[in-house]
């Protein structure tokens, strides 16, 4: 008779492994230079903070299956607020900190988050949220549970493990580009495969450092801009201040040696501005991530670190890794957001789930280790975004991204859009990155966006939208520039048939350009070709 093995004791553990492991092999090293709040911890520390907020939540009623809201700057009390849910089985639900107090009661309430632990300088966006734990970080909020007292009252005695690797710990918000933001809930073995990956794909080393500038709240900046390098026992410098200095960054970087740095695309222009042309040597690995990176922009940080490796990435909440660019790629293919990652199988399917010959755009559907377990109480939306192929002998579930992409023959993928965002005009589908990598390289745009509006004639009209980089330029002559200048690159139906002017564009939280916004705009400095 066959033997069947069980191993569900081999099954438990969880992302606690990060912190845990380094407090065992290299207790005394930094994990956290809180610059924020003037606080530095060593793996023994964090490891030892993290027992007791964990123990101070059971003390609480906090425990498995439980939703934790939480909203902080980047700053080691978030870390310990993520670890602490995972190691009791708590589910944590990082919030934008861009959040009014209707949209935190909103998600709050529909989430069922009955706890919350907020810096002081939020805990008024929960007034009227109905939670039964409030726990206040900083100084003292009347109402609320201090958070330090409630970690000086336990002892912070290592915690029986109670995890398993499926077991959901996390609920992130999407980024919210096409309509509101969903929860997306993540499992711990998720993001244990999505964390080993990162580090052989970046070629993160062992004890290396980054300042953490991407948001914890958003995915990225957890796996790719820390837990990354807690793996690998480094160190994780959090800024001094809230918003980005990037004269602070540099200063940063230079001084302590930092080897691994994670961006976003709009802090390249102000780190070049920055700059005072002398290279900087120290990163090995400079990771851009969050929404395409143009030519012009990946010059200047190549300017900037011209020893790192450059690479370009993308992912997404739902499924977080999807492709990232080989070393030598970053210049070479600047519109690529490189190859599948190591854990990622990417597929590009027509409108019957077929894949599609090499070198023609088509829907991106992945699947890997990490897809996420659903949208949290939102069937529906699971339904479509989760779904099985046609026709699929394996039966399985992808995840479909809503990115038009084409891979050529050597596997190299390049985002052509967002379904959305595709424009049908005149019978044509043009895809508004290609007209925005164009305009990129024009010297008097700064920044600049592509969307289509509703037009009688058209279907959809071709509107470019652009932060000039010299304010003293006559909106009239530069608009009568641009279209020249489009007409002379770009066939004549890709050419916007409007130029708009404005100060900055939209974005989300994670720096993604909110075209549904610009959509709707009513733009006063507005001029049509002739």
């Amino acid at each position: 008779m066959r033997k069947i093995y069980h191993n569900s004791e081999r099954q438990l553990g969880g992302i606690g492994h990060f912190i845990r492991r380094g407090a065992e092999i290299y207790p005394a090293r930094v994990a956290i230079y809180d610059l924020l709040n003037k606080r530095t911890l060593t793996y023994a520390e964090l490891d030892e903070r993290v027992n007791k907020l964990a123990q101070g939540l059971l003390r609480h009623g906090i425990g498995r299956g439980d939703f934790v809201a939480a909203m902080m700057w980047n700053e080691h009390a978030l870390v310990e607020i993520i670890f602490a849910c995972a190691r009791i089985g708590a589910i944590v639900a990082p919030l934008n900190v861009r959040l009014i107090s209707a949209e935190v009661k909103q998600y709050c309430e529909e989430h069922g988050c009955r706890t919350v632990i907020a810096s002081n300088v939020f805990t008024e966006r929960f007034e009227e949220t109905d939670v039964n734990v409030r726990i206040a970080y900083g100084a003292a909020v009347a109402d609320w549970h201090d958070y330090e007292r409630i970690l000086e009252a336990e002892e912070g005695y290592p915690l029986r493990t109670r995890t398993s690797l499926d077991d959901p710990y996390r609920l992130v918000m999407t980024g919210g580009t096409t309509g509101p933001s969903k929860g997306v809930l993540h499992s711990q073995g998720g993001t244990i495969f999505t964390t080993l990956s990162d580090v052989a794909e970046y070629g993160i080393g062992r004890g290396w450092q980054t300042v953490s500038t991407l948001p914890l709240y958003h995915v990225a900046g957890m796996e790719w801009g820390v837990f990354t390098i807690l793996w690998r026992s480094g160190t994780v410098i959090f800024p001094s201040t809230t918003s980005f200095n990037p004269l602070e960054y540099i200063n940063e970087v230079r001084s302590r040696g930092v080897q691994y740095l994670a961006i976003v695309p709009s802090m390249i222009n102000p780190l070049y501005q920055a700059w005072d042309g002398t290279p900087i040597s120290a990163p090995q690995t400079v990771v851009t991530t969050a929404a395409p990176t143009p030519l012009p922009l990946r010059t200047k940080l190549a300017e900037i670190f011209p020893q790192a490796k450059l690479v370009a990435g993308a992912g997404l909440s739902e499924s977080l890794n999807m492709a990232c660019q080989s070393e030598g790629q970053f210049l070479e293919h600047p519109n690529s957001v490189g190859e599948p990652h190591i854990d990622t199988r990417l597929l590009i399917l027509d409108e019957e789930d077929r894949r599609v010959p090499f070198g023609t755009p088509g829907h991106v559907a992945v699947r890997n280790f990490n897809t996420a377990l659903g949208y949290h109480l939102n069937e529906k939306a699971s339904r479509t975004t989760w779904r099985k192929l046609r026709d699929d002998p394996e039966g399985l579930e992808w995840c479909f991204t809503g990115d038009i992409a084409v891979m050529d023959e050597k596997g190299v993928v390049s985002i052509v859009d967002r379904s959305k965002d595709v424009i049908l005009t005149g019978g044509e589908s043009v895809p508004s990155v290609e007209i925005e990598a164009i305009y990129a390289t024009h010297p008097s745009i700064k920044e600049s966006s592509v969307v289509g509006v509703q037009d009688e004639q058209w279907g959809e009209a071709i509107v470019l939208v652009v932060v000039a980089e010299f304010s003293a330029t006559e909106d009239a002559a530069l608009a009568k520039e641009l279209f020249e200048f489009g007409r002379a690159r770009m066939a004549g139906h890709k050419v916007p048939k409007r130029i708009a002017f404005i100060e900055e564009l939209p974005r989300t939280h994670f720096g993604k350009v909110l075209k549904r916004d610009l959509r709707e705009w009513n733009f006063e400095r507005l001029f049509s070709a002739r």
